[in-house]
Parts: structure tokens; sequence; C-alpha cells
């Protein structure tokens, strides 16, 4: 499976280290190449829960889209609150007042 998507904007070397290190070590990484500011995610299908749980926390956490993770939004993870557009209203869901 392929994802693009733009990729975030780092502050410090730390930051890009800890997004591709991460990247790098999700179950069903394949490779991921970059072209201007897309990046191209190349997983192994089909792609485990683990694998899209973690992208949604990468996402989220690094204020990527999310849209280019909805072929992913299936069974058990479908449910997720992290795939909410807002993350305020996600809290709001799981009671976290």
């Amino acid at each position: 499976m392929d994802i693009s998507f733009d990729g975030p904007t780092f502050f410090a070397q730390e930051d890009e280290s800890r997004f591709f290190n991460w990247i790098y070590a999700l179950p069903a990484y394949e490779e991921i190449r970059g072209r201007g500011t897309m990046l191209e995610l190349k997983l192994c299908d089909p792609v485990d829960v683990d694998t899209t749980t973690q992208l949604l926390v990468i996402f989220r956490r690094w204020r990527i889209d999310v849209e280019p993770l909805l072929p992913l939004k299936t069974g058990e993870v479908a449910g997720h609150a992290l795939w909410e557009s807002d993350l305020v209203e996600a809290g709001e869901m799981r009671g976290d007042d």
C-alpha cells in the first residue's frame, strides 16, 4: 500500500530524526521517499492494526492531515478517536474533560 502525504515542518534535527525513526520502526514499513514537501510511504499489505494506530499518532503528533490514511480506517481501528478532525472533540467523546 502506498500513502502520499504532505510532510511535517521540523523545528530541529532531533525532531526530524524522531519522525523518520518512528516511520522506519512501523511493523508494515517498506520504504519512504520524498519529493519536495510530499512524502511517499510504502507499506506491506495487509497493513496491521499496530501500524495504522501508530500512523494515526504520528500524523496527529506532527499535525499532518489524516485524510491519506482513510483507506486504513477499517475494522478494529475504525472507531479510534484520532480519526476525528477536531482533537478537542475527540477528547470530549472519550470523556476527557
